[in-house]
């Protein structure tokens, strides 16, 4: 975890697998949803939903990029109060 210039703690998670192409970003972030039906690991499609509702949660703001391959995770949460 880090934070960016403006005091935000920022956290990214990274993975190195086949990615998301950007027009289903918003897609992949509701509950059950999987994007190949025939993919062999296993799963439920609730991991990015709980961590987007986390997310929500917390104010913080939730955003999905390219990793080239891959996904990156990045989330922003608010400034600490002093």
């Amino acid at each position: 975890m880090r934070s960016s210039s403006l005091g935000q703690p920022q956290l990214s998670v990274t993975d190195n697998g086949p990615g998301v192409p950007e027009s289903e970003h918003q897609h992949i972030l509701q509950r059950f949803v999987r994007l190949d039906k025939n993919r062999s690991t296993p799963g439920n499609g609730l991991g990015l939903s709980l961590v987007d509702a986390t997310c929500s949660l917390h104010h913080a703001t939730l955003t999905l990029r390219d990793n080239q391959p891959g996904l990156r995770v990045e989330i922003v949460f608010p400034a600490p109060q002093a």
